[in-house]
């Protein structure tokens, strides 16, 4: 609670970071607090009944995979190559082509950071989890996410860590995993007024034919052209030009409209 008191009488400017993945941060810096949640508590995670385990919000997906394969925890094998978060995981459904976060998780736990004193508390279970594509529709914007509650398949460690270890392959031959980035960059626009055939984020870019294309070190992945690597100098403004000029380009030319994945911290230069 004190975090939420200090942040009230200051009145300041506050985000919530994670792991730091899908975030793109101005390089003039961002006037407020960032709230670390990997410092907020522990990151415990405990199987709580057969086919039930709870985690800490703080905790690394990675982390979760390797308890995972060595406890035989099936079916949280979509969650392989995600770079975040618990918490960020949840608040955004993440997901892979494997699955979304909404497959697995059953209860949520949060702390509203604008919440009154009596009213602190969140916990969304069954019907409350109303999940959308990449996002949520139930935690309230001043929820920091504490806890989750995910359901999966009591299997041998084997089979988990094979299918996580293959997954983890595709991963490493479809991706631009060698080099930094913001993580996928666009949400897919599935299907289109502009164009059917196009439903997916990369083949907008595709279809551009922007892959390659490079502002300073900043360069749409020519590997995988929903990824935005840097090859070593990059300024997030570089970043932030590559995805307005994506952005335009995609509605004047296609007629599509293409939405963030990525989340800014920080003021940018408006497009």
């Amino acid at each position: 609670q004190w975090i939420r008191r200090g942040l009230q009488a200051e009145g300041c400017a506050w985000f919530i970071l994670g792991l730091g993945s899908n975030i793109l941060a101005s390089d003039i810096g961002f006037a407020g607090a960032v709230i670390k949640t990997s410092r907020l508590g522990p990151q415990k995670m405990e199987e709580i009944d057969s086919g039930r385990l709870r985690t800490g919000a703080g905790g690394a997906i990675s982390s979760l995979l390797r308890r995972a394969s060595s406890s035989g925890w099936g079916g949280l094998e979509f969650l392989a190559g995600i770079p975040g978060s618990v918490g960020g995981v949840v608040r955004m459904n993440a997901g892979t082509h494997l699955g979304e976060a909404k497959d697995a998780i059953v209860k949520v736990e949060a702390y509203d950071l604008n919440g009154a004193d009596a009213d602190l508390g969140l916990t969304y279970e069954d019907k409350d989890l109303n999940f959308c594509y990449r996002g949520n529709q139930f935690l309230p914007e001043g929820a920091v996410v504490t806890a989750a509650e995910w359901k999966f398949n009591p299997e041998s460690p084997e089979a988990v860590r094979a299918r996580i270890a293959e997954t983890l392959a595709r991963r490493k031959v479809t991706q631009p995993i060698d080099y930094p980035s913001c993580g996928s960059v666009f949400k897919n626009p599935g299907p289109t007024a502009g164009d059917e055939g196009l439903r997916s984020a990369w083949q907008v870019v595709d279809r551009l034919g922007l892959r390659g294309h490079r502002m300073g070190d900043a360069e749409i992945s020519a590997k995988h052209p929903n990824f935005i690597i840097n090859h070593g100098a990059a300024q997030a403004a570089d970043v932030h030009a590559l995805i307005q000029l994506v952005k335009t380009r995609a509605r004047t030319e296609l007629g599509i409209e293409l939405h963030e994945e990525v989340r800014f911290i920080g003021s940018f230069a408006s497009s």
